[in-house]
């Protein structure tokens, strides 16, 4: 499964992206790509809670059109 709409165009607070994978853990699907595409910022603190709660995920997650920025951040 593929979501776009899921994430907003802002990515800031941790408690938007701790709710976008709540919804991603009561999907059916093992398999999700997260595309970023139409996000247009990323904050650090979307960026942490991203990191640990992909960590803490049952999902395999994998991530489509990342800036570079972010990236690099994410193999660290």
């Amino acid at each position: 499964m593929i979501l776009r709409r899921e994430i907003a165009k802002y990515a800031i607070s941790k408690i938007s992206c701790d709710h976008m994978f709540s919804k991603i853990e009561a999907l059916p699907d093992k398999e999700i790509i997260i595309d970023f595409l139409l996000v247009y910022y990323i904050s650090n603190e979307f960026l942490d809670a991203y990191i640990a709660n992909k960590a803490l995920s049952t999902k395999h997650i994998t991530e489509k059109n990342l800036p570079l920025n972010v990236k690099r951040i994410m193999r660290q």
